[in-house]
């Protein structure tokens, strides 16, 4: 028994090499607190849904089939308290094609520069971000934030779609002046992956990542069964709703005044351009209803006119 404690604590001066009050493992002269020559393996966790950070985590890949949320843990006492969790690393990866919303625990803050600190941020299709405690406690900032985008360089996202019809009663909510999503061809919207920004197929929606200023630009062909009333005009107005599809929620658009010919031959282009800020979480419909003048009759169509080859288009940039 002697001998067998004897080797073991020979073993482990080899292993555990100490120098000026570092330690070393396989190394006689270690050079920081922790000095290890040789491999390192951690926590590795794969999440479908939404997660709570443990405290044995380390490494996390989401891979969720729709948009999630990773809360982080708590400080539990700031530093230098026992308990505290200065100084704790976690990696957290979008490994997925739906964007994840990393968020601080109660009115903690995460410093995601440049910008003011915020609750969350999000993480788009194979972004991923590491994130470190600074100690504090309670509000304000508790999390350092290095976001890391595979594909900084190309941040848009365009969408093109074909020819769709609204037929009553969808044609009455348009002229009672209830925005209509104008919906895109899963097919034909383009995204780079990175991007600022990410489409939600199954909400018809595109959802923001990256907080900033964005430039925003968006073309219709619009035409209508016809008018009724006196001037036979309708006026129409395409649009950028934001967190909802009401008409309060419109944050950017045009207007156009459209005669009864002309709506009816349904080749009239609306369009617009403009900058706008928006947060990491929004998400945002394009949208047509109707504004003064008469009301359109029979159907309410976003088409093309003869040679045009896409009868709308849309395009997201984060400046």
């Amino acid at each position: 028994m002697k001998k067998l404690l004897m080797g073991f604590l020979s073993l482990l001066s080899y292993c555990l090499l100490g120098q000026l009050g570092n330690v070393g493992i396989n190394t006689v002269t270690p050079g920081s607190t922790l000095e290890i020559n040789g491999s390192l393996a951690a926590q590795y966790r794969l999440v479908s849904a939404d997660y709570n950070m443990s405290i044995t985590d380390y490494y996390v890949a989401y891979n969720g089939s729709s948009v999630g949320t990773i809360t982080l843990p708590g400080a539990i006492a700031a530093y230098p308290v026992q308990g505290h969790i200065k100084g704790r690393v976690y990696y957290i990866k979008n490994t997925g094609n739906f964007n994840v919303t990393i968020a601080a625990n109660g009115s903690e803050l995460i410093d995601n520069q440049p910008g003011a600190a915020a609750s969350s941020i999000g993480l788009g299709q194979g972004w991923a971000v590491i994130l470190i405690s600074n100690g504090n406690a309670g509000a304000g900032v508790t999390w350092e934030a290095v976001v890391i985008n595979p594909n900084n360089a190309i941040n848009t996202i365009i969408g093109m779609s074909s020819s769709s019809t609204y037929s009553l009663p969808s044609t009455a909510n348009f002229n009672s002046g209830i925005p209509q999503v104008l919906p895109f061809t899963v097919s034909e919207v383009q995204i780079n992956q990175g991007s600022t920004a990410s489409w939600d197929a199954a909400n018809n929606r595109f959802v923001i990542n990256e907080t900033g200023v964005y430039e925003l630009d968006a073309l219709s062909y619009f035409g209508a069964g016809g008018t009724t009333g006196s001037s036979n005009y309708i006026g129409v107005n395409l649009g950028i709703t934001k967190n909802g599809t009401a008409a309060a929620n419109i944050i950017a658009g045009t207007r156009s005044n459209i005669g009864q010919l002309i709506a009816g031959a349904g080749n009239t282009p609306i369009s617009f351009h403009c900058l706008v800020n928006l947060v990491a979480g929004d998400v945002i419909y394009l949208t047509i209803y109707r504004g003064s003048f008469d009301t359109a009759t029979g159907t309410v169509q976003s088409q093309a006119p003869s040679g045009v080859s896409e009868s709308r288009h849309f395009t997201l940039k984060k400046l």
